[in-house]
């Protein structure tokens, strides 16, 4: 009994001879057919392609864009592709969709400064990438490609704008807790006079002799407070008022004041109306006409 569990599978001598002599009569048939009748070109199967998108009409254009800042404007080159949806009676369509696209680009600007070119480009690609139609037009624009550059100068016009911004609302902060310390004073301590005794012997090193001897005089400092409470109200509302105003840009200061102004005249005080800042829109002195009384 053999011993290799392999042995009644493994292939003979004979069919070892077998399968290579059907192998060569394979090849020597296919060898006699090429020889009479020529070896056939392998085939290969043509896929169809889609055809070529047609071309769009494209206008490049520069504009100049103005920012939040006065006076530091962007400098957009742009590629504008348009198409016609419709029958246009306009003679120069390319210029509507240069005017589409540059409006809608300075409303993106309009609150973003020129120290974030990388951030607004990639902001208007966003937004201004879709195609739109233009029905009154009967056109279509899309918005290609835009660079989004600034000068040097706007740049640096931009940065001290910021500087001073912040310096500015800093000396606001500084200005409100002092303001805030002082009313802490006049409101809860002075005009109270035991705590406005407690507040100097606080202030003094504890000197008891001299805490009675100002009793009095503390006395009639919160007397003093408390007879001015109606028109210190007045004053921190006019306060209120003027450091609300002080913070407001100059755009919308100006609408401010002349609200203010329409309100003066309109309530018979037009002469208070003449007394306000007199400012145009970008916040320079301007003659203000006379109101209606």
């Amino acid at each position: 009994m053999p011993t290799d569990p392999w042995s009644e599978v493994k292939p003979s001598v004979r069919g070892k001879m077998g399968g290579w002599w059907q192998r060569f009569v394979r090849r020597r048939q296919q060898a006699e057919h090429d020889w009479i009748y020529g070896t056939q070109p392998s085939t290969t199967v043509q896929l169809r392609q889609p055809p070529p998108a047609p071309k769009r009409p494209t206008v490049v254009f520069t504009a100049v864009l103005p920012s939040s800042v006065p006076h530091a404007e962007f400098t957009a080159t742009c590629t504008v592709a348009w198409e016609p949806i419709g029958e246009t009676t306009h003679a120069k369509p390319e210029s509507i969709a240069r005017s589409d696209i540059e409006r809608r680009a300075a409303d993106i600007l309009a609150n973003g400064q020129v120290t974030q070119c990388e951030q607004l480009q990639h902001k208007l690609e966003a937004e201004l990438g879709y195609v739109t139609k233009l029905e009154d037009a009967r056109i279509a624009v899309q918005l290609v490609e835009i660079e989004l550059t600034c000068s040097d100068e706007a740049r640096a016009a931009t940065e001290l704008f910021q500087e001073l911004q912040r310096r500015r609302l800093v000396r606001g902060w500084d200005r409100d807790l002092k303001l805030d310390e002082l009313r802490h004073l006049k409101d809860d301590i002075l005009s109270d006079p035991a705590m406005a005794t407690v507040w100097w012997l606080q202030n003094n090193d504890n000197q008891v002799d001299q805490a009675v001897e100002m009793s009095a005089k503390l006395r009639k400092l919160a007397q003093i407070m408390t007879e001015n409470d109606e028109r210190s109200t007045t004053d921190t509302v006019a306060s209120l008022v003027d450091r609300f105003v002080d913070r407001l840009p100059d755009g919308a200061r100006w609408r401010l004041l002349s609200n203010l102004a329409d309100v003066f005249s309109h309530y018979g005080s037009p002469d208070l109306a003449s007394e306000l800042p007199q400012l145009d829109g970008g916040g320079r002195d301007r003659p203000r006409p006379a109101h209606s009384e």
